[in-house]
């Protein structure tokens, strides 16, 4: 049975990703979803976890982004603070560029995305 439960909700992490990606739409993948869980998964069951995973996708998408954009343009506005500072002989100015660039990579390391965990049904 547990072999059943563990097929069904990777092919409905399938179905997720494909309806995210605009491969199939929300009542396809809901409708395979529901036929490949074959009585197991309810139709409004269904349509709630393809509708959460979609939206949690989108949501980490955004961020990642987000993320991104920032990581690519800090380190070059700070370096480049740093380096100038030092260049003109302001150390404060430059230790404040390089501790601003730690923290800011520190915030970002704690701004991706985390699996959310499951709880476990006690036996």
């Amino acid at each position: 049975m547990d072999a059943v439960v563990k097929e069904v909700a990777e092919e409905g992490k399938r179905l997720i990703d494909r309806a995210w990606l605009g491969e199939l739409s929300r009542d396809q993948a809901v409708h395979m979803f529901v036929q490949v869980g074959d009585g197991m998964v309810r139709y409004e069951t269904a349509l709630i976890i393809i509708d959460d995973g979609v939206r949690r996708l989108t949501v980490n998408a955004r961020r990642l982004r987000i993320l991104r954009w920032c990581t690519l343009l800090e380190i070059p506005v700070f370096g480049a603070f740093a380096g100038l500072a030092v260049l003109l002989g302001d150390y404060t100015t430059a230790g404040l560029s390089v501790l601003f660039l730690l923290i800011l990579q520190v915030i970002h390391r704690a701004m991706l995305p985390h699996p959310q965990a499951v709880p476990r049904q006690p036996k």
